[in-house]
């Protein structure tokens, strides 16, 4: 038994040396130890309606350690990140009044981050631009936006159904109706991915046409989207259901397993 030992050794060295080489460090998993966080930057806004209603502060105030206790590495304010800022960014979440309102300066910075496949998360009026050449640029950037003069909104008592139950971000969570706002006739491309509609005050027949509310939109080798038109009434941010759909976006839109943040 001892005279095999050292040819044992020379064996394991010599499979060693000719192990093929990666050509670079192991990958780094997406979630346990050793992962990577996920990086987000939450722009945020004044509080622009009545008590209760686009409490952007709040969210601001509430999510930042949310996300941070959920292990997200998280940045944020009312200011437009700056250029190194989104280097650092995987996820954008827009949540202010007329989100999509860039200055020429920062849709420079907005299309570097998502030509190099950066996230965006946009919640409810975060959905809305100026107008005219801001309309079609937000629209292409999201998938569909606000349409200054066409689009609509109705606030009050909404459904949501779930057109989309297998989605990572939708699978479990059953339709729910709640005291919130509405958005209808956006301007969509047909490229978004459709997760959940809501009655509109449209109608259809005997009942009243359905219409998108809440999407995810891919441009391949670019930027990721998720946009979720409630939101008015901040209160529907403790919802479990809510929560479970923000979180769950907010890590897809990342590329990162949907549960990174739910566990």
């Amino acid at each position: 038994m001892r005279c095999l030992l050292p040819l044992l050794a020379l064996c394991t060295v010599f499979a060693a040396d000719v192990a093929p080489k990666t050509g670079g460090p192991d990958p780094i998993p997406a979630t346990g130890p050793g992962s990577k966080p996920l990086r987000i930057f939450l722009r945020s806004g004044p509080k622009s309606h009545g008590p209760g209603d686009h409490d952007h502060p709040a969210f601001l105030r509430d999510w930042v350690p949310l996300l941070k206790e959920r292990g997200a590495q998280v940045n944020g304010g009312d200011t437009f990140p700056t250029a190194a800022q989104l280097a650092e960014t995987d996820v954008l979440i827009i949540h202010r009044q007329v989100g999509g309102n860039f200055k020429p300066e920062e849709r420079a910075t907005i299309d570097a981050y998502a030509k190099r496949g950066g996230g965006f998360v946009v919640i409810h009026a975060g959905a809305v631009a100026g107008g005219g050449a801001s309309d079609d640029y937000y629209r292409d950037l999201l998938g569909g936006s606000w349409r200054q003069k066409v689009t609509k909104w109705r606030e009050g008592p909404m459904q949501l159904n779930f057109v989309d139950r297998e989605h990572p971000i939708t699978k479990g969570v059953a339709d729910f109706g709640m005291k919130d706002e509405i958005y209808y006739d956006l301007d969509m491309l047909p490229g978004i991915h459709s997760l959940a509609t809501a009655p509109t005050p449209k109608k259809k027949g005997d009942g009243f046409e359905a219409q998108t509310q809440i999407w995810t939109y891919e441009k391949e080798g670019a930027q990721r989207a998720f946009v979720f038109i409630p939101g008015h009434t901040y209160v529907n941010f403790s919802r479990p259901d809510v929560q479970t759909l923000l979180l769950r976006g907010i890590a897809w839109a990342g590329r990162k397993p949907v549960e990174t943040l739910t566990k």
